[in-house]
């Protein structure tokens, strides 16, 4: 076989890899649609709970939870049940979210106003939790994004970031041991997930898989957020990137050309 045609396929290999290689995906669930006219509750995926101030806009929802600040207010995948670890999903079709293949949460958000006394508490988090209790705990402050360390619930590694300017596409992303998050498609956030389980608030989430929370779930913290839509991508595992695939093609016509001079 000459060299020309040995390369030829790794040539077309290279070039798709150039070009972009999209995700695997299992397709998109919106759990919110914003332009239906009504709140999330009213939809098929999402509960509400919490006493809070609540309006509708046009395109999205916007809570006020500052005047509430011994209560959380927000927007689960479960309901809660007779006792305050008893969870069940609002609809059993909810997907197992399983960070072996990978699973994304898309939420427009922007935050209006917030306040917080603690260094370790947010006015708005959000909560993704897989089919093994592990995941992410982000906190969102008007100048920063940040996650909790674990069950000591402690400020970790966070990005600054203005939240107020404008509503953001948020893309939150558990592939394997490590969480991503994209704002508006830029790389924002990364780390690695976490066991919450050992801790016990009251009510508890962080005991149950597949657990999605968006909203304030402290007494030490409140905001004014608006939410838009809402999307759920199971087995959305993110291509190799790009650098990497041109790494390994040509690591590979490398081999393929030492082989070929002994022949």
């Amino acid at each position: 076989m000459s060299p020309s045609r040995l390369f030829a396929p790794v040539w077309r290999f290279l070039l798709l890899a150039a070009l972009g290689t999209p995700a695997a995906s299992a397709g998109e669930i919106v759990l919110y649609d914003n332009t239906a006219g009504n709140l999330p509750q009213d939809q098929q995926w999402l509960t509400y709970i919490g006493v809070a101030s609540v309006s509708s806009p046009a395109d999205g929802v916007t809570v006020d939870t500052r005047a509430f600040d011994l209560l959380a207010a927000g927007y689960f995948n479960h309901s809660l049940n007779a006792t305050p670890d008893d969870w069940s999903l609002k609809d059993p079709a909810f997907p197992s979210l399983d960070p072996s293949l990978g699973f994304t949460l898309g939420f427009e958000l922007q935050i209006l106003d917030e306040d917080h006394v603690s260094s370790d508490r947010a006015g708005f988090s959000v909560i993704l939790l897989g089919q093994d209790l592990l995941g992410i705990e982000l906190g969102f402050w008007e100048g920063e994004i940040w996650a909790q360390s674990g069950p000591s619930f402690r400020h970790a590694e966070g990005a600054p970031y203005n939240t107020t300017l404008e509503r953001v596409l948020y893309e939150l992303t558990i592939v394997g041991t490590s969480y991503f998050l994209r704002a508006d498609g830029n790389q924002l956030l990364t780390g690695a997930t976490r066991d919450y389980s050992p801790a016990t608030p009251n009510p508890d989430p962080y005991g149950t898989p597949n657990m999605l929370f968006l909203g304030d779930d402290t007494g030490s913290a409140g905001a004014q957020f608006t939410l838009g839509g809402l999307t759920l991508t199971p087995n959305a595992a993110p291509a190799p990137p790009v650098w990497a695939l041109l790494l390994g093609g040509i690591a590979w016509l490398g081999r393929a050309s030492s082989r070929h001079s002994r022949r």
